[in-house]
């Protein structure tokens, strides 16, 4: 059907490429959907909202494998649904905006809908100052598994917007994984009139020379901002290399940062800069947006 306000659609039929976003109808991701229908509108691109409907109510059919919901709980979930896309279209109004209910995990339906997203946004719970936890939260298993860029919205991302005032912070190790997060970042400043900051940690390597770790990451990070100058002429690039495991670098930094942007791995010349345990600690520990970005899926 059409809505006044834009277009509204649901079903089986999915747009082209959208911009993915998790919702449940609690605070964080009600922030996750605004700030998703925000950049859909940016792009020109559609929405997608989606519900993972997961909870008692829907039982098992009478076939292996199948699902068949009590009768009035499809319809329950579905309401939180059209909720969302309301919303979204009131934020944006002629937005495109289509709403899918999955009767499956958060995780599984968002992981999924990741193969034909460009981007995929998803709320979490505040912050925390633990840095290196490993909690088991939607946002960590969808990060790791997700197709295409994911952006992890903490608490409310208007209070410090990606812009001239709040750069983006990205962390590398030099490796091919590496580029696509840094190329992502630096799009993304460009587009908001930020400043970039990229970042190299030696991290902790007991009995290695530290002059010689130190110098090693000060190249890396020295010739990825070259690179990202030369690619976006008029970025204001600028580099930091610190004696501490990146984790803690990256977390520290979001404290005045816009984003903060992660690969999922890396294998270049500081083996754990980009592992999953940092993306995961960053996703905890930030204090502003953070982007998780794997090779090839930009």
């Amino acid at each position: 059907m059409v809505d006044d306000a834009g277009e509204l659609s649901f079903g089986d039929t999915r747009p082209e490429r959208p911009i993915v976003v998790g919702y449940n109808g609690k605070n964080h991701s009600r922030d996750a959907l605004l700030w998703a229908a925000a950049e859909a509108a940016r792009r020109d691109a559609p929405l997608l909202v989606v519900y993972a409907a997961n909870y008692p109510g829907m039982t098992l059919g009478p076939g292996p494998g199948l699902l068949e919901p009590e009768p009035g709980a499809l319809d329950a979930a579905q309401e939180v649904t059209v909720r969302g896309v309301s919303e979204a279209l009131a934020a944006a109004p002629g937005l495109h905006v289509a709403g899918a209910t999955e009767v499956t995990s958060p995780s599984e339906a968002l992981t999924e809908e990741s193969a034909r997203a460009a981007l995929l946004v998803i709320g979490s719970r505040g912050y925390g100052r633990v840095v290196g936890a490993l909690l088991g939260s939607v946002a960590f298993a969808v990060a790791a598994r997700a197709r295409c860029p994911v952006i992890v919205v903490k608490d409310e991302p208007t209070k410090r917007p990606v812009g001239p005032d709040h750069r983006v912070v990205v962390g590398t190790d030099g490796s091919p994984q590496a580029a696509a997060a840094v190329g992502f970042a630096a799009d993304r400043a460009t587009v908001a009139s930020a400043a970039l900051e990229v970042v190299t940690c030696t991290g902790e390597h007991p009995g290695m020379d530290a002059d010689q770790l130190r110098a090693t990451a000060a190249l890396i990070a020295g010739s990825t901002a070259e690179q990202v100058r030369d690619t976006h002429p008029g970025l204001t690039v600028t580099t930091r290399v610190e004696d501490c495991p990146p984790e803690r670098t990256l977390v520290d930094a979001s404290s005045d940062a816009g984003m903060v942007v992660v690969g999922t791995r890396g294998r270049g010349a500081f083996e754990g800069m980009l592992l999953g345990s940092v993306s995961h600690a960053v996703i905890h520990g930030a204090q502003c947006l953070v982007a998780v970005v794997e090779e090839d899926h930009v």
